[in-house]
């Protein structure tokens, strides 16, 4: 293969995969080339074969067959023959038997694996040479070195090094500390998607102005039970903090209230903002609009945002009963996560830009999509979130949302909407007077559906099978054993890892 170009896709949204790439494979070699999406398998498999032609440059091989590694469990699969190339599509990752997947040997012909990110970390046992497309170029991969071991903290000790590096960047001590609380509470929870990780996209947009470092939030009373909050393109976690709280008291004392916010950051995870809700005895509907990384079932590019939906029930106990989920089929912090960690995402979690499956976490900042939950369902649930955090709260919808990783100087203009339920006065007795009984609490009606969901088996369900049975398992972790921090965002921080 020689100073190759090769483009995949339709017109007008055309994929250069291979750009000026060079390519030789000798009589007896077994080559990997590892990171490829499947499109990418496909489309050098179609090349190889002679099935597709090149844009630019000369493809010369001998005879070409081509087909599905095996060796699962041991068996090596077929052989190419005598001045034959086998091109082999390995699929994501390799199969984890013993010490690794195996790849075929033979002296009288040639191997070429195509595989996925998987094989760029997992052993490879074996004489073979690996490669790895960057820039549309074949080029050496370097050694391979085992990832560092993540860093443990405790959760005091994580909050306050984000709190310092976060007010050594220009932000307000009461600021910092309220942030570093929202991502330090996300990770001991076990989201890490949502948690310190996200510390230097943050301390970007700090330096290039997509976070006004200054800012207040500013609340209007637009009437008793009726408020508006302008976030001023300040951090998304004072405002949100605001709004949650006067949402909380004000239905505490009127029954029902709420709290629409606009201009907005990014808020971290809306369970954050329960302890209110808590503390004042009032259900929490809590929505939040976000920038485009969803595609609608069957589309192919990234069209709407991932939107959170929150519920908080408050309950006798020191934490309320939370539902806090994404529309995605998972929050696209947690393929970043993924990204950090030097992992690919499992199957089904996202799109390439060519609306093609793939398991490589980078794929999706650079026009990648994560596909809907639910489908059509999961789109109805995500367009009620536009409608009332985005069109009532903000008055935009999520393709007006900046993205924030890649728009880092950029307000994201995100808004959420906060709604709060008094318990105690849409429980009251004598708004019951036909009941038989007195009204169950709402703690006792959430213990009867997670009995509910327990007798649907047959036998006794594993942990989790309710929701936050998982956040509160990480949580005791977390304060018995530490949390741990991926090393890379350690080193991107600058922290010290001993």
């Amino acid at each position: 293969m020689a100073d190759v170009v090769l483009t995949l896709g339709p017109d007008g949204a055309e994929r250069v995969l291979l750009r000026g790439a060079d390519l030789r494979v000798a009589d007896g070699e077994t080559v990997l080339i590892g990171g490829l999406d499947r499109e990418a398998r496909r489309g050098l498999t179609s090349l190889l074969t002679g099935r597709l032609r090149p844009t630019y440059g000369t493809v010369r091989a001998a005879r070409v067959r081509s087909g599905a590694l095996c060796g699962r469990g041991g068996d090596r699969g077929d052989l190419p023959r005598a001045s034959e190339v086998l091109v082999l599509d390995g699929g994501d990752r390799p199969a984890t038997t013993g010490g690794g997947t195996p790849l075929p040997q033979q002296p009288g012909g040639a191997v070429l694996v195509l595989g996925g990110l998987g094989w760029t970390t997992a052993p490879v046992p074996g004489a073979h040479r690996a490669l790895v497309l960057q820039g549309g170029r074949f080029l050496a991969e370097p050694p391979r070195l085992a990832p560092p071991p993540a860093v443990r903290m405790t959760p005091e000790e994580v909050r306050r090094r984000t709190r310092r590096s976060l007010t050594e960047a220009g932000a307000g001590p009461a600021t910092a500390d309220l942030v570093a609380g929202v991502l330090v509470d996300a990770d001991r929870r076990g989201h890490a998607s949502h948690g310190v990780a996200l510390l230097p996209t943050y301390l970007r947009r700090m330096a290039d102005g997509g976070i006004v470092v200054d800012a207040e939030p500013r609340l209007t009373e637009v009437t008793t039970t009726l408020a508006s909050v302008d976030a001023g393109g300040g951090f998304g976690q004072p405002a949100a903090d605001l709004a949650a709280r006067w949402c909380a008291e004000t239905a505490a004392r009127h029954g029902l209230a709420a709290a629409a916010v606009h201009t907005n950051n990014h808020v971290g995870m809306l369970a954050a903002y329960r302890r209110p809700f808590q503390e004042h005895g009032a259900v929490g509907l809590l929505l939040n609009i976000s920038a485009p990384s969803v595609a609608a079932p069957g589309a192919r590019r990234p069209t709407l945002g991932s939107n959170a939906v929150c519920l908080v029930t408050p309950t006798p106990d020191d934490e309320p009963f939370c539902v806090d989920l994404a529309t995605g089929v998972v929050a696209a912090g947690k393929i970043r996560a993924a990204g950090h960690r030097g992992e690919p995402v499992p199957p089904g979690w996202l799109l390439d830009r060519a609306g093609a499956p793939t398991t490589d976490p980078a794929e999706l900042d650079q026009g990648g999509s994560i596909p809907l939950f639910g489908d059509y369902k999961g789109l109805c649930i995500t367009l009620i979130a536009e409608i009332l955090a985005g069109g009532l709260g903000g008055g935009l919808v999520s393709p007006d949302v900046a993205r924030q990783v890649t728009h880092t100087g950029e307000v994201m203009r995100c808004a959420q909407l906060f709604v709060g339920f008094s318990v105690r006065h849409f429980t009251d007795p004598a708004l019951r007077t036909d009941a038989p009984a007195p009204p169950a609490g709402l703690a006792d009606l959430v213990g009867q559906l997670r009995r509910a969901v327990e007798e649907g088996h047959d036998e006794p369900p594993q942990r989790p099978y309710f929701p936050d049975q998982l956040e509160e398992a990480k949580a005791e972790w977390a304060e018995r054993e530490g949390m741990e921090l991926p090393a890379s965002i350690v080193a991107a921080l600058g922290w010290d890892a001993s």
